[in-house]
């Protein structure tokens, strides 16, 4: 299944919770050092990856504590990427520990261009 946007590029946007009595300054933590590091050394495949803390009344309204943007060159050779390769083993099972379960929605995503018209 194809979720390219017409230029070719693969946007997915993640959000999800942290777990009971996790901070999401921890999850900060692993992302900068070992979540995205691991990630983008996959630049064959992965284009760009970005995370964010959603902070104050925002993350009640996305019920979310995490949002994360990831471009990919293609949705289905990251998926094959990112479960069998044994380089991001620590960022699966770095997720798997904070992540509160079943809370992960991740959204395909095109990008409207500039000066665009309907």
């Amino acid at each position: 299944m194809s979720h390219d946007a017409p230029d070719g590029r693969t946007l997915v946007v993640n959000m999800f919770r942290m777990r009971p009595g996790v901070d999401p300054a921890k999850f900060a933590e692993f992302s900068a050092a070992v979540d995205q590091p691991l990630v983008t050394a996959h630049a064959e495949v992965v284009t760009r990856f970005d995370a964010y803390v959603v902070g104050g009344t925002t993350a009640e309204a996305l019920d979310a504590d995490i949002v994360e943007v990831l471009e990919v060159t293609d949705w289905d050779t990251w998926v094959r990427v990112r479960d069998n390769d044994p380089s991001l083993r620590p960022v699966m099972s770095g997720f798997d520990e904070l992540v509160e379960p079943g809370s992960v929605r991740s959204n395909f995503v095109t990008p409207i261009p500039r000066g665009s018209t309907p």
